[in-house]
């Protein structure tokens, strides 16, 4: 595919941060109207040596008094009065870090600071970077930056597993760091697309590989982190452009390099659990060499392996270590990285085996793809899917970050797969002739109008599974009563499912799979209202809208419509998303309460 003029009307610039687990890196292209975008990688980082490098180590330093004092150089930064952080993205994520990486890692955030002052801290830190690196690199380079720094798109990416509430909190960080106003104008400059999506486009637009797709082939990606292993699919619907569509639901593996690691520090710790280097600042000596070494080039399970452990004055036969050395066996080793080659060969093998046997394309990308163990493995377990790995010739730590920038810009990605069963909580008039509603009984409540109702409801509103094109709507319409005042704003609950069940009926039927995902907050005042005497006889008010949400795109927007009573036309309201407690949220400034009943969806 080639990429065709950028044809708005105002330059402006694309900024995108992939901030890894363990690197993180920056991608950024100009626009310039009638002219042909080109994505550039920073490559050299504020305090940072290493010239040429389009990777930084997420490794943050802060004072005793929670100031961010720099990131990771290798020139001696660190001293008795900072904190290092590090592994510190998996806090934010739906689970927290996995169990392997919370036993090796301190989870006590520096003094005053929340995980998304630590996000913020560190995206100041990539754009100052980026700044400084464009204006000295250029020798008009400040009037150019300052031509398009009211006019920033920031793309963030992140792991496929996250959704909007850790999308909700990166934008509150780049908020924070003073990337975008705080304003509605400004929130919208912040886009997202997760490591998998960005990872495609980089193949699409940057590998020889990619740019020979055509219609009709299937394309795996797997990119393999430092925390996590995100795997996606895609079918070409379109040539020229390229379009395609998600195959099946995206997965995310908390597998990643950094597993890898802590496995062997684990294993290593019990093994030496009685010998003299067996102390914290030995371990963490290992992990880094480990890590800096044999993981790296770790390729036959076959004889002894060695892991530089110190000086070549330390010696304990006994327990393997010998001039400085720790010898292992390449069944040890290759333990390591067992879990996340199975766990990654399963996922695939789960989903992918019908649709990746003919026409297929395979990629690994990212700094754990750099594994010969991890790629060679998945070629030998892969091999009768007739699937064999593609890895770019080109550094795959950048893949990512330039990905996402061509996110922003070609937009390759036209339908996604629905993660979990959009759906509504909500009350329904009681019916004596249903056997369902007859179980709920002692949960019965006559509401304002008079009404028996039925609580726990559940109304679908998009399936788990279901191919969703970006242009695409799903409303269901909201008959909302209160007595005493109008209904003036909503607070309209988005329910989750992510069971088995095919037509979840009702929330108090396997509970625990059933999980608020966000409330839809939006002013009502436009919206017909009528009166209507309730039959003890107090008076109504009844509103009817839309709750409309797009679920295609690569994060959830939401609006509501009605029907203008004068006009008979469709009007809208914007809305806004809130993850969490809603509770004090108002498009107005004033308190939302819910109306007394939602009476059932309908299509």
């Amino acid at each position: 595919m080639t990429r065709t003029p950028y044809n708005g009307t105002a330059r402006k610039l694309v900024l995108a941060f992939d901030i890894g687990t363990t690197y993180s890196g920056v991608a950024y292209a100009f626009l310039d109207p009638d002219q042909v975008p080109q994505v550039h990688s920073v490559t050299k980082y504020l305090d940072n040596p290493n010239a040429g490098s389009a990777k930084v180590p997420s490794i943050l330093y802060y004072d005793q008094n929670g100031n961010f004092r720099g990131v990771e150089n290798g020139t001696g930064l660190r001293d008795d009065k900072t904190l290092l952080r590090m592994r510190w993205k998996l806090m934010l994520g739906p689970t927290g870090p996995p169990a392997a990486l919370k036993n090796q890692m301190s989870m006590n955030l520096p003094k005053g600071k929340t995980i998304v002052d630590v996000f913020s801290d560190f995206m100041r830190y990539l754009f100052d970077s980026t700044k400084t690196l464009f204006i000295s690199s250029d020798q008009n380079g400040e009037k150019r930056w300052d031509s398009v720094a009211h006019n920033i798109e920031l793309v963030l990416t992140h792991p496929n597993g996250w959704g909007g509430p850790q999308q909700s909190q990166l934008r509150s960080a780049a908020v924070k760091a003073n990337i975008v106003p705080d304003t509605q104008a400004g929130l919208s400059r912040v886009h997202f697309v997760t490591e998998g999506e960005a990872s495609f486009h980089f193949c699409a637009m940057d590998t020889q590989e990619g740019k020979a797709l055509k219609y009709g082939d299937k394309v795996l990606v797997v990119d393999a982190g430092g925390g996590t292993i995100d795997i996606s699919s895609y079918t070409v619907t379109n040539n020229d452009p390229l379009r395609v569509e998600e195959l099946f639901q995206s997965k995310c593996l908390l597998q990643g390099g950094e597993l890898v690691t802590a496995r062997a520090k684990d294993m290593v710790s019990g093994k030496l659990k009685k010998s003299k280097f067996n102390t914290a600042e030995d371990m963490e000596n290992f992990a880094q060499k480990f890590d800096e070494g044999l993981k790296r080039v770790f390729s036959n399970d076959a004889g002894a392996q060695y892991v530089k452990f110190g000086s070549p004055r330390d010696n304990d036969p006994k327990h393997g270590i010998s001039g400085g050395r720790l010898k292992l066996t390449g069944k040890e080793v290759s333990g390591f990285f067992e879990p996340s080659i199975q766990s990654t060969v399963d996922s695939i093998r789960e989903y992918f085996t019908e649709i990746l046997s003919m026409n297929s394309h395979a990629f690994l990308v990212g700094g754990f793809a750099s594994s010969p163990w991890l790629s060679g493995q998945f070629d030998q377990r892969l091999s009768d899917l007739g699937l064999k790995f593609f890895k770019p010739d080109t550094n795959t730590n950048k893949a990512v970050a330039i990905g996402a920038v061509s996110y922003h810009i070609d937009h390759i990605v036209k339908g996604r797969i629905s993660k979990f069963t959009y759906g509504f909580s909500h009350d329904v008039l009681y019916n004596r002739f249903d056997q369902e509603h007859v179980k709920r009984e002692h949960k019965t409540y006559i509401d304002d109008l008079g009404d028996k109702c039925v609580p726990d409801a559940f109304g679908a509103m998009l399936p788990k599974g279901t191919k969703v094109l970006e242009s695409r709507e799903i409303r269901r319409t909201v008959h909302a009563v209160r007595a005493g005042a109008p209904v003036r704003e909503t607070l309209a609950e988005i329910i989750k499912y992510d069971g088995n069940k095919k037509d979840p009926r009702w929330t108090d039927v396997q509970p625990s799979k059933f999980e608020t995902l966000c409330h839809v907050v939006a002013n009502l005042s436009g919206a017909p209202c009528t009166l209507e005497r309730g039959k003890t006889g107090n008076m109504c008010y009844t509103r009817e809208y839309d709750v409309v949400l797009l679920v295609g795109l690569t994060e959830l927007k939401a609006q509501i419509c009605w029907i203008d009573s004068t006009t008979g036309l469709e009007k809208s309201s914007d809305a806004v998303i809130v993850y969490g407690d809603a509770s004090e949220k108002s498009c107005a400034g004033t308190t939302v309460a819910p109306p007394s009943r939602f009476d059932p969806w309908n299509s």
